[in-house]
């Protein structure tokens, strides 16, 4: 049974209560959020982790707001040599059309610049709802059955996956969630039925790479089931 966390995702809540506690401006809160994500990154990839996927949560303004999109390309471009140094390959998923496009010719740029890379694969989730790309693979197998394109039983979990935004991407094992509100959060929705959950009492900003650390090393002492009993897994791997 595989004991360390090959995919990582990280929600990063609480952005917004952490200016509000700190009484700083949301541009404060932003900045503070990007020097996190840029630890995290780093002793992610040290720690061997393949896959670390990034996701802003609603209160971090990704979308249409050319002050968060200025935050998110200059950390990729500030950190350009110690992400080189560790040959990151960066890869942007989401609803990209909802960035403004300025964002989204620098994301391109850092993507293709980046695409040669073999060492951990960073993705970044923005603009991005996990229920909303369910609904949209949903209404597209819809149309294709209607249209006779598909049969109705060839629409399988493997072929939903196929289709979502994040088809290119392994199982995710572990999803962290920061913010202090312990709740699931709309990302992930399909994908994350076999993960492990890990919840942190600290908002985004304050997430540091022993918080990370914490959860890769609680990881590994859990036993995965994958919708198994546990006498089942233990059979399995004896």
């Amino acid at each position: 049974m595989k004991k360390r966390a090959d995919h990582v995702a990280i929600l990063m809540d609480g952005c917004t209560a952490w200016s509000n506690d700190h009484r700083v401006s949301p541009t404060s809160g932003l900045w503070a959020s990007a020097l996190a994500a840029a630890s995290t990154i780093e002793s992610a990839a040290q720690s061997g982790v393949r896959h670390l996927t990034l996701i802003p949560s609603d209160n971090f303004p990704i979308t249409g707001s050319s002050e968060a999109g200025t935050v998110v390309a200059q950390l990729l471009r500030s950190h350009a040599d110690v992400f080189r140094h560790l040959s990151l390959r960066v890869s942007i998923l989401g609803e990209l059309h909802r960035l403004p496009a300025d964002l989204r010719s620098q994301l391109s740029q850092i993507e293709q610049s980046t695409a040669q890379e073999l060492g951990m694969n960073l993705t970044l989730l923005l603009g991005y709802s996990g229920r909303r790309d369910l609904l949209r693979v949903a209404r597209e197998l819809a149309s294709e059955v209607t249209s006779g394109q598909l049969p109705a039983q060839a629409i399988s979990p493997a072929l939903i996956q196929k289709r979502l935004v994040t088809a290119q991407l392994p199982g995710v094992d572990l999803i962290i969630y920061t913010g202090k509100s312990h709740r699931l959060a709309d990302a992930l929705t399909f994908e994350s039925a076999y993960a492990e959950f890990a919840f942190t009492d600290c908002e985004w900003p304050d997430f540091t790479p022993a918080h990370l650390q914490a959860a890769l090393g609680d990881f590994g002492h859990r036993e995965r089931r994958f919708g198994k009993t546990s006498a089942q897994v233990q059979t399995a791997s004896g």
